[in-house]
């Protein structure tokens, strides 16, 4: 049984957030499951009670719920951000800091136990990072499976004819956001001579994330407000900019980093944006709330040639295509089913395109 959104993944259908990296996730999840026989497919808000199966794999935030309401041979948790309650420690006091309201809407619904969810798993797939699995206690490391997804290249890596200004930089997020290092955004570039740089912010942007952006903008910060990340207006934004600067504050592993990449920008970020180790050693890596050295890095990029932009933005093409594949996604869940259901023989399918 797998238990994910319904809004983003249907196996009976073309669910409405398809294109998110959610609902990629639950297809490929879907797929993989499919190969060991037939699939129960549930919403995250649905209550079966009295379900027998011998797997169940469940989004982290209903699986205690459906893993104690029911009886399954073997449960996995799957969690794409890094530990909650570490989470929530981090940014308590950075929303007080900043004036700004504690994100619950982006974080577990209430009634969610973290303790009781990781418990309860046999098996834990976290999407992410050697730094994202060290968010976790120690004692959970070893039910731990990290994994890191794809997205849809060739979208990003389409030729749209799209001209790159040598010194724009781009912060793209759903939203404007505390988790999303936006007070590290506007805090910085407040100090970037605009005429030495502009930077894309893409994502919706409101209270009270507006009002501090413009109490620090210097004229160096262009809004675009949310772009739908399958449209070609999004393509274009990012494939017109050489770097992207994302300095996000905790996250699972997140896929704008990624498509920034694909789209050919060479990635400023911090050690939480989860993607892969060997990814990572190819972007500009900063630390959170570190504004001098943020605003440092920018300016070492700016001192580039043509020729270490273009060479540094192929490392990351080819690192990002070898260790964040989709096929690689599928091998290692597939492995962690493996482990846990030995003495069953999976169905031979082919594999996705």
């Amino acid at each position: 049984m797998l238990s994910y959104f319904r809004d983003y993944f249907s196996p009976d259908s073309l669910a409405p957030k398809a294109s998110h990296s959610t609902g990629q996730i639950a297809a490929h999840l879907y797929h993989v499951m499919s190969s060991w026989g037939p699939v129960t497919y549930l919403d995250d808000g649905d209550h079966p009670r009295g379900l027998s199966e011998s797997l169940y794999v469940g989004h982290f935030w209903a699986f205690q719920r459906m893993a104690t309401a029911n009886d399954f041979a073997a449960r996995v948790a799957f969690y794409v951000v890094a530990d909650p309650d570490w989470t929530r420690r981090l940014l308590l006091p950075l929303a007080a800091s900043f004036g700004v309201p504690m994100p619950e809407w982006d974080l577990p619904p209430s009634g969610f136990d973290h303790e009781a969810t990781m418990e309860l798993s046999d098996l834990v797939f976290l999407v992410g990072n050697s730094f994202t699995l060290s968010t976790f206690p120690a004692r959970w490391h070893d039910k731990i499976r990290l994994l890191n997804y794809s997205v849809d290249v060739r979208r990003y890596v389409a030729d749209l004819g799209v001209e790159r200004r040598r010194n724009d930089f781009v912060y793209v997020a759903t939203q404007c956001s505390l988790r999303k290092g936006f007070p590290d955004v506007v805090r910085t570039w407040a100090g970037v001579d605009p005429r030495r740089a502009q930077l894309h912010v893409v994502g919706s942007l409101a209270a009270p994330f507006d009002g501090m952006l413009a109490a620090h903008d210097n004229g160096s910060i262009v809004v675009h407000g949310f772009v739908p990340s399958d449209s070609d207006r999004y393509v274009r934004l990012l494939q017109s900019c050489r770097f992207a600067y994302i300095p996000t504050y905790s996250e699972g592993q997140m896929g704008t980093v990624l498509e920034a990449i694909y789209a050919g920008c060479v990635p400023i970020t911090t050690r939480a944006s989860g993607v892969a180790d060997g990814v990572l050693e190819h972007c500009v890596v900063v630390e959170p709330l570190d504004i001098a050295g943020q605003r440092e890095a920018i300016e070492r990029v700016l001192s580039w040639s043509e020729e270490e932009y273009a060479h540094r933005a192929a490392l990351l093409i080819s690192a990002a295509t070898r260790l964040q594949s989709w096929d690689l996604f599928e091998e290692r869940v597939h492995a962690g089913i493996k482990s846990l259901l030995p003495g069953s023989v999976p169905v031979t399918r082919d594999r996705q395109a």
